[in-house]
């Protein structure tokens, strides 16, 4: 009897430790995020080149979640997908237009420079759903379907856009652009899925570590890849870390709505390779007979930078590397990029 006793307050203190854990699971699954609406740019000029991929913009609206399982028709949507082990909380879409610009490396030059890559403008827009599952507080994952549509050539106007801007800075005009790429459409399906892991956590700083893996596959580009990023900081959002233009997961976090808005910020850095099956911007028109090079089949990139994450704005600056893309191409490639995004 004197055992039973001592064994009932043991009992009662596992029982109420297991549920004040489940509680806390599922309040922090049912903190949903609201929406935002972000702009990025992104430039070589920060490493005084003029060359390869020289610009991208990009907008980004991401609407705010909805509990997964619901009656609205994101949540019917996201159900009808390939689940693959998820179980989710909550989902949402989002939209994205964008513009980049490709150029060879002698943008003085009139005449066409068959050893380098071709001109190209490629102007776009996508739709994505995205499903999270919060299962533990270290242990998070996104899955991101995309469709996106665009156009490559003279009508994604890159030769327009590029020389306005170097006429308002007083640069030199690019000349070559009437040996750019043909106009034709330009497809993609994308998939991402994104685990967030919290190493360590105390006092609101926190070590996280992103590992991602994704596919495209269409007639603008065909690719596997996988990579991650590893983010330290003070009080680190509730997202799936920072991402560039041509990134296959365009947005993700925002404002909770259902807890106070808080201020923090983080260092992060990381790598992606990918297995490259096409690039319509080494590789050429499709349909038409154009300019191309011959692409490298594996490529990589290396990225840093910073991000303050505050109650309404978010703000990061980052450095991008990339590897060698085409045969014949003498350096790498470098470029910036910085994203403003609003959230409410």
């Amino acid at each position: 009897m004197k055992h039973c006793f001592l064994r009932a307050p043991l009992s009662c203190a596992i029982g109420g430790a297991l549920v004040l854990l489940l509680l806390t699971v599922a309040s922090r699954a049912n903190e949903l995020s609201g929406p935002s609406v972000s702009v990025m740019q992104e430039n070589d000029l920060v490493v005084r080149t003029d060359r390869h991929y020289t610009q991208g913009l990009k907008f980004t609206y991401l609407h705010g979640e909805a509990e997964a399982g619901g009656t609205n028709w994101v949540s019917r949507w996201t159900t009808s997908l390939p689940k693959w082990g998820l179980q989710p909380t909550a989902a949402r879409f989002g939209v994205s237009v964008g513009q980049n610009i490709y150029t060879p490396t002698d943008t003085a030059a009139t005449v066409l420079q068959a050893k380098d890559r071709p001109y190209a403008g490629y102007l776009y827009g996508s739709f994505f759903l995205q499903r999270r599952d919060e299962t533990a507080a270290q242990h998070s994952l996104l899955d991101h379907w995309q469709l996106e549509l665009g156009i490559i050539g003279p009508d994604a106007l890159g030769e327009e856009a590029q020389n306005t801007v170097h006429k308002i800075r007083n640069f030199p005009l690019v000349k070559g652009w009437a040996n750019q790429l043909r106009d034709e459409p330009a497809l993609a399906l994308k998939y991402q899925r994104t685990w967030r892991y919290s190493v360590c956590d105390g006092n609101g700083w926190s070590l996280e570590l992103l590992p991602h893996a994704g596919a495209s596959l269409g007639s603008s580009m065909t690719f596997a890849a996988v990579g991650g990023q590893l983010r330290a900081g003070f009080r680190l959002p509730r997202d799936f870390g920072h991402e560039t233009i041509d990134s296959i997961l365009s947005q993700s976090g925002g404002r909770l709505l259902n807890g106070s808005p808080t201020r923090g910020g983080y260092f992060f850095a990381g790598a992606e390779g990918r297995v490259v099956g096409h690039n319509a911007f080494l590789d050429g028109n499709l349909f038409h007979s154009s300019h191309s090079v011959s692409s490298h089949p594996l490529v990589g990139d290396l990225k840093f930078g910073v991000v303050y994450s505050g109650k309404r704005f978010d703000l990061s600056l980052t450095q991008i590397v990339r590897s060698k893309e085409y045969v014949g191409q003498s350096e790498i490639d470098a470029f910036g990029s910085v994203s403003l995004t609003y959230k409410w």
